[in-house]
């Protein structure tokens, strides 16, 4: 985001046409097509920073690289709290809100107003609903795939109502053993992972990548959460409309002569990430 635009971006559907033409006769006019605005959704900007106060005994006595290597971790935080917040955005799939590790309720919803997990999502110009959610939530194997590519097939729309054509590309998976190597089995297999015939082709040898969101089965406060270690997803990057917006990149600021970055009654040194 560039600065000065506000602490707000709003980011809407495209717009929808009709998918397909319709019967002229003689000397008629063409049918009028049906222009559909989708839904909108506003993206907020949050700040996020911690603070390491460096004392001087710490800089005196320090054994080694210890108080570098302290620093060093401070550089990671505002990444880490970014991506175990875009990560909870499938860990809390099937809900609307949660509360985050500071104690903030975050909206997590879509642009029809549900939850991102939902079997009744709505269309702006048709009664037809959808479902983004695997029938049975099954754990991940080649069944469990197929029942989520037909969920594609079945379950994609315009906001007409009128199907479209999209192609998964991505299995998303949290960082789970018996997960990750069940996706690596069935991409890899020379031979259908069900049958004894070394000559069976595989028919999905190269068509997915796999993605590991190892963040994805924490709590809130990024503790592993057991109960969401099998979660998994099919994906449509191309299709997607995740967005992401960064209105400053993470940064570390560090003490220098007249920054106020020392404390003189202290002489404690303090590191900010932000």
């Amino acid at each position: 985001m560039p600065t000065g635009t506000g602490v707000y971006k709003r980011y809407a559907e495209r717009l929808n046409l009709n998918r397909y033409a319709g019967q002229r006769d003689e000397g008629a006019q063409a049918i009028q097509a049906r222009v559909q605005y989708g839904y909108e959704k506003d993206l907020a900007v949050n700040d996020f920073a911690l603070q390491l106060g460096v004392t001087k005994m710490m800089r005196l006595a320090g054994k080694g690289d210890q108080v570098n290597d302290v620093i060093d971790q401070l550089s990671t935080c505002v990444p880490n709290r970014i991506e175990l917040d875009l990560s909870h955005r499938f860990t809390f799939y099937s809900a609307t809100s949660y509360v985050n590790a500071d104690g903030k309720t975050v909206d997590i919803t879509v642009g029809d107003g549900l939850a991102l997990g939902s079997a009744s999502h709505t269309l702006t110009g048709s009664a037809t609903t959808y479902s983004t959610i695997i029938t049975s939530n099954p754990v991940f194997s080649e069944s469990a795939l197929e029942t989520a590519e037909k969920s594609f097939v079945e379950n994609s729309y315009n906001n007409l109502g009128e199907k479209m054509m999209v192609k998964p590309d991505t299995i998303l998976t949290t960082d789970d053993p018996d997960t990750c190597n069940e996706v690596r089995k069935l991409m890899n297999a020379t031979a259908d992972v069900t049958t004894s015939n070394s000559g069976t082709f595989n028919v999905y040898k190269n068509k997915y990548k796999h993605v590991i969101g190892s963040r994805i089965a924490t709590t809130a406060t990024g503790a592993t959460d057991t109960s969401k270690v099998k979660y998994w997803a099919l994906i449509a990057s191309q299709a997607s409309d995740f967005h992401l917006a960064i209105l400053e990149q993470p940064k570390v600021l560090v003490p220098k002569k007249g920054n106020n970055g020392e404390d003189i009654s202290t002489e404690t040194w303090s590191y900010a990430a932000s």
